[in-house]
């Protein structure tokens, strides 16, 4: 499932990129392209820039602009410490959207076009204005896919808005680890403009971050499912901390709004693990309230809730999760290569039972699967206790990650079905393919090239797992025949 509820915002244009051609140009004294709006940072940095990057398409463009407001609002602030600059293009297939009344205030730029600038309380958000003074380039121009054009994002952001720390949000649709697509560790940005769709990988993004000479303190993913192991890994050692979901995520403007003002509250970098978990509480309420009464996909007067997460993690620490799942799969593979018919049926009733994400997707929760396994085992003592050992270490080794997680994911079924005895055990996503799975089959080589396999060798359990398991069965997920208890976060 590629669906994604996001926003967008703007920053002010500035010239770059020799590769593209660019329009409406004017320039200041300080050779950037837009005009000298303030003098708040000629003498100083600020503590954070914040780079949006990302791209429109799939309904995702009227929502992309209904960041700028809010966005604006927060740096306004008396104490604001934060730049915030953006590069992002509108998709020209979406320009049908132009034309529905009800979305017609929403819409800035014109679609098909691409905008980079940096964001300030004076940014002139005229549509007139915006057209003439922000457009960077026509969308077919610029490919945002390729490593280049975000390290020269990156470092144009730098020299504009020069700061202590850096923030990187790639936004549009996400996909996990999507072996649909051909690129490696598929991540996140499908850019619609071109005549062959290509997206941005996680793994692209940090050979652009380090190419940048850059170490950002965040990656904070706005697309859905960007939670997956294989995910965080690919990141991991170019920042510090990662936010992000592991389900469809629905988000408007103001949650990047409470971002800003939690780095304002506490502007030291020494001090970004409280202005994280800041931000998780002011977050919490809209957060959760904006997956309640949403209409089904397919029949718009059926309305339900849907599950959520969102989390921020230490990067240094996902190695030490990364640890436990190869144990894990030391495990598994020891009971297929063994060849018990009895103990191999029972490890496929875990892998069926297990949480899984969404239910196209072969996405489950590496702390629920670990503790199925367990409980599933449970006439074979031996093993059921190494299971165990590993769910518990794991377990420990995710909340020595956490910083904070908002957990809204139900416990039971309609029918009062327990599915899990504890709320904690709702965690990361990480990748469970039958082996007859054509993508799995047809693209494996690409995740046997991630560095989470070569942490993990995950792989080598995939490899095995048999095409007994059904992915599409009874786990729960995000699904209206689901009932939702929204629960306190656990950590």
């Amino acid at each position: 499932m590629k669906k994604i509820y996001l926003w967008m915002m703007t920053a002010i244009f500035t010239c770059g990129l020799a590769s593209v051609t660019f329009t409406s140009c004017s320039s200041d004294d300080n050779g950037n392209g837009q005009p000298d709006q303030t003098d708040k940072w000629k003498d100083k940095q600020a503590k954070y820039t914040v780079m949006f990057y990302g791209a429109g398409g799939g309904n995702v463009d009227y929502q992309l602009e209904g960041i700028i407001r809010p966005v604006m609002q927060a740096l306004g602030e008396n104490n604001n410490q934060v730049r915030f600059t953006v590069m992002y293009s509108m998709s020209k297939d979406d320009s049908q959207y132009k034309d529905l009344k009800e979305l017609s205030d929403f819409f800035l730029g014109d679609f098909g076009c691409t905008y980079r600038y940096e964001l300030t309380p004076q940014t002139d958000v005229t549509r007139e204005g915006y057209r003439s003074k922000y457009k960077y380039a026509d969308a077919s121009q610029v490919e945002l896919y390729k490593q280049s054009t975000l390290v020269d994002f990156i470092n144009w952001s730098k020299k504009t808005a020069p700061a202590d720390n850096y923030i990187l949000i790639p936004v549009n649709h996400g996909g996990g680890f999507d072996l649909d697509n051909e690129v490696l560790t598929r991540a996140i940005i499908y850019d619609n403009n071109h005549a062959s769709v290509k997206g941005l990988s996680s793994s692209t993004i940090a050979a652009a971050v380090k190419e940048s000479g850059t170490h950002l303190k965040a990656i904070y993913w706005y697309g859905c499912l960007m939670g997956q192991l294989e995910v965080l890994t690919e990141t991991a050692s170019v920042c510090d901390y990662q936010f992000a979901t592991t389900h469809v995520a629905r988000v408007d403007g103001y949650h990047i709004y409470d971002l800003i003002y939690a780095l304002n509250k506490y502007p030291n970098a020494i001090d970004f693990e409280k202005a994280a978990n800041y931000h998780g509480g002011l977050m919490n309420e809209t957060f959760f309230n904006s997956f309640k009464n949403v209409k089904d996909d397919k029949d718009p007067s059926v309305i339900h809730q849907e599950n959520c997460d969102f989390g921020c993690w230490r990067s240094n620490k996902i190695a030490g999760i990364n640890q436990q799942v190869k144990n894990l799969g030391i495990l598994l593979r020891q009971v297929y290569t063994e060849g018990d018919e009895n103990k191999m049926v029972r490890v496929d009733y875990a892998t069926n039972d297990c949480y899984q994400y969404e239910r196209d997707l072969p996405h489950v929760d590496v702390c629920d699967y670990a503790y199925c396994l367990s409980k599933s085992l449970s006439n074979y003592p031996e093993l059921a206790s190494d299971f165990e050992r590993v769910s518990v270490e794991m377990w420990n080794a995710v909340v020595d990650a956490c910083v904070y997680r908002l957990n809204g994911i139900h416990l039971k079924s309609l029918d009062g079905h327990e599915i899990a005895p504890k709320q904690k055990y709702f965690t990361l996503g990480i990748s469970v393919y039958a082996k007859d799975e054509k993508t799995y089959v047809k693209y494996g080589s690409n995740y046997r090239n991630s560095l989470f396999d070569k942490a993990t060798e995950w792989s080598k359990w995939l490899d095995l797992n048999p095409n007994s398991v059904s992915l599409m069965g009874i786990n729960p997920c995000n699904d209206s025949s689901w009932e939702l208890d929204w629960l306190e976060d656990p950590m």
